[in-house]
């Protein structure tokens, strides 16, 4: 669905509005928006509803936690969260099953298939689950897409049990995986991927009791010099909850699930110490490293690890030095002097926001930073600094998924406000050039 040219003009009046701003020298002209993922929830007389309580199959309040990867065939298959209830996270709403979605796109974001239900959050059998963090990843070499998303109960503690029955009653955990051969059009049954997570089987002598894909995508790795065996290697960011008892406080940590045979099992990677994070991205560096991206738990500054087996084992936290907001961000191979291309390019994506000021007297801190502003950044030194911020919009952004398109352009998913303009609800999707992130000025008005 393309996004209606009074509406962006609306929204655009309005963020400039409320910033201040009427132009930026490193804005990036967009090449298109659509908009695959529409809040739905507006009531008949056309007004905005964002407080109703939306129980039904086949409706949602919002659309979030955007997933995307490009298939053999440049077909771009998008996946997102469908939230019913008042759109909230998983687990956190009773009768609020939230759906795992997807969307097809065969002409660069230009247009969308119609809405596909992955997963229903409706069980036939009665029970209500929560679906979340879609996390694609392609194998170029069977030319398969496999989707892994987590299971929550429908409503339950921020603190699951041990274990990983799918019953909605026992209130686990669980991560699933799909595959597709046919660029998304058809999808096999799930399969319950089996990690280890008692103490006498995980790496660090803790209970798993969460262990969430993504979200955003994998990579297959390619420049496994060191190792040829661990080229073809399927990689699938990871964070983890785990505890010392079976009901004590959860420890949070970064991992990966990885695949050696093409999606037939995964392995999981041992759990990165550093400052806590979560939500994170990955990308294989020139040289076989790989470079973690993790979402901070607390600070200004994200978390960033370097891993040289593949993903199973990951040094010690290096920063970044850029102020970023706290929301998962995308990491993404643009291009690279081994593939032919004139130079390597890392493209990472994330609200680029402005300085929050907490309410409370006395206190004129600066707390942290908004979610708006989507920016993209540019590494051409593998990771080692990300340079020349280009923002995409000005309005409210959340997460993120960067992606290099079959025609070498860049799309990016985002979400963003929905009809009102001030909430969640909608997840764009915006399409650039290469150029236009490099050399803004030559294109801006």
């Amino acid at each position: 669905m393309l996004l209606p040219a009074f509406r962006l003009l609306l929204l655009s009046f309005f963020v400039l509005l409320l910033s201040g701003k009427t132009h930026c020298a490193g804005e990036a002209p967009v090449v298109s928006i659509s908009v695959p993922f529409v809040s739905p929830n507006s009531i008949p007389n056309g007004e905005i509803n964002t407080k109703t309580y939306v129980t039904r199959q086949d409706r949602y309040h919002r659309y979030r936690i955007p997933g995307a990867v490009v298939s053999q065939d440049g077909t771009i298959l998008a996946f997102a969260e469908g939230r019913r209830g008042l759109g909230n996270d998983p687990r956190t709403e009773e009768n609020a099953p939230i759906d795992m979605v997807m969307r097809r796109s065969t002409d660069n974001g230009q247009t969308w298939e119609p809405l596909v239900v992955i997963d229903p959050g409706f069980r036939p059998n009665g029970e209500k689950v929560d679906f979340g963090d879609p996390t694609p990843v392609f194998d170029a070499e069977t030319e398969t897409v496999f989707l892994l998303y987590g299971q929550f109960a429908d409503i339950g503690s921020d603190s699951p049990p041990p274990g990983q029955s799918p019953r909605a009653a026992d209130g686990h955990h669980v991560v699933w995986v799909r595959a597709s051969t046919d660029n998304g059009k058809t999808w096999s049954q799930r399969k319950q991927i089996i990690y280890p997570d008692e103490p006498h089987e995980t790496s660090d002598g803790l209970y798993w009791r969460i262990a969430h894909p993504g979200p955003g995508n994998g990579i297959q790795l390619q420049w496994q010099d060191h190792n040829q065996a661990l080229n073809g290697r399927l990689v699938i960011p990871a964070k983890r909850n785990a505890s010392k008892t079976p009901d004590g406080p959860l420890e949070q940590d970064l991992f990966t699930f990885y695949s050696d045979d093409h999606g037939k099992t995964w392995q999981v990677g041992k759990p990165i110490w550093g400052p806590g994070s979560n939500e994170d991205e990955v990308v294989e560096l020139t040289n076989g490293q790989l470079l973690l991206d993790g979402r901070q738990n607390s600070g200004l500054y994200r978390r960033r690890h370097l891993s040289r087996d593949g993903g199973q084992t990951w040094g010690p936290d290096v920063p970044d030095t850029i102020r970023t907001t706290r929301v998962d961000g995308s990491l993404a191979r643009y291009s690279a002097k081994r593939s032919g291309h004139d130079r390597d390019r890392i493209l990472f994506s994330l609200p680029q926001g402005a300085g929050r000021i907490l309410a409370r007297a006395g206190d004129a801190a600066d707390k942290g930073l908004t979610r708006n502003n989507i920016t993209v950044w540019i590494s051409y030194d593998e990771g080692k600094t990300f340079i020349h911020p280009v923002r995409i919009n000005y309005e409210m952004s959340a997460y993120s998924v960067i992606l290099r398109l079959a025609d070498g352009t860049i799309g990016l998913f985002v979400e963003t406000a929905g009809e009102t303009g001030f909430a969640y609800g909608d997840i764009a999707f915006y399409r650039f050039s290469i150029d236009a992130l490099e050399n803004p000025e030559l294109h801006s008005n």
